[in-house]
């Protein structure tokens, strides 16, 4: 979580710079296409339901956990329309990769995780969930081999008005319009005593955005998923060796940190989308 939270902390702190102004027209082409598709990371959601109704399993209990997860879906795309858009199509991408191929080159990839009763409840979940979601007809995404982030990377190339929904972390790398659905709706009351209908969670991130959170990531690494950066350097030594370069020189600046062209190699497929 504190990771989490330092590189969104990092990404709220990156500024556009004066080569890429021209890309605030990326932003305002997409909001002038008010009719989008929700490009939805399912896993995040099971999860919510699974610890929010700990201990239940039964085929009924999945049902109902079923019936929780389509709730939640239903409460995003109702506070996304809320905000002006029309949701013309939801797509739902789950993480279902046996033979991941970042286990490939590193096979200690997420090996950290705990293999716990929650993830086991997850996996039910997951499988149940996407049964009833193709048998209703609905757009899922998965794969034997690629996580639902890299399946998300892809979409973004076919759809050009998608919004992304996630609290991932790593698809901030990716182009685009994100809402985060844990920043909840302020509730601030104007001087006519009316709600302000204004929500946290809104981000747009251009390639240069998204290629700087790439290059702290690969300089802090990341526990979560295991994957290790360079001895030494936290958020603010990031910061502070990145700051102030051009793309050219911020790259330079990664591999001398490496000294190691081959592990530098390798994490850049481990974590860029």
């Amino acid at each position: 979580m504190k990771l989490r939270n330092d590189l969104e902390y990092l990404h709220g702190l990156i500024e556009l710079t004066e080569e890429q102004a021209n890309e605030r027209n990326l932003l305002e082409h997409s909001f002038s296409n008010l009719d989008k598709v929700l490009l939805i990371d399912a896993d995040s959601l099971l999860f919510n339901v699974v610890n929010f109704h700990k201990d239940k399993e039964t085929e009924e209990d999945l049902e109902l956990q079923y019936e929780d997860f389509h709730t939640q879906v239903r409460s995003i795309a109702n506070r996304i329309e809320d905000d002006g858009f029309n949701v013309e199509e939801i797509i739902y991408f789950f993480t279902t990769c046996k033979n991941n191929f970042r286990k490939e080159i590193n096979p200690e990839y997420k090996a950290n995780r705990p293999q716990d009763k929650t993830r086991f409840l997850v996996g039910l979940l997951k499988h149940y969930t996407i049964q009833m979601l193709e048998d209703e007809m609905s757009d899922v995404k998965y794969s034997d081999t690629l996580e639902a982030d890299d399946l998300i990377a892809q979409a973004t190339y076919f759809y050009d008005n998608a919004i992304i929904v996630s609290i991932d972390k790593d698809l901030k790398q990716l182009e685009g319009i994100h809402f985060d659905y844990y920043k909840l709706k302020t509730g601030e009351i104007d001087e006519l005593g009316n709600e302000l209908r204004e929500y946290k969670g809104w981000t747009y991130t251009t390639k240069q955005k998204g290629f700087n959170l790439l290059l702290y990531m690969l300089l802090m690494g990341d526990k979560a998923d295991n994957i290790k950066g360079v001895d030494g350097i936290g958020i603010k030594t990031a910061k502070k060796i990145l700051d102030n370069r051009n793309n050219f020189g911020k790259l330079r600046t990664v591999i001398e940190k490496y000294n190691d062209i081959n592990r530098l190699r390798n994490n850049i497929k481990l974590i860029k989308l």
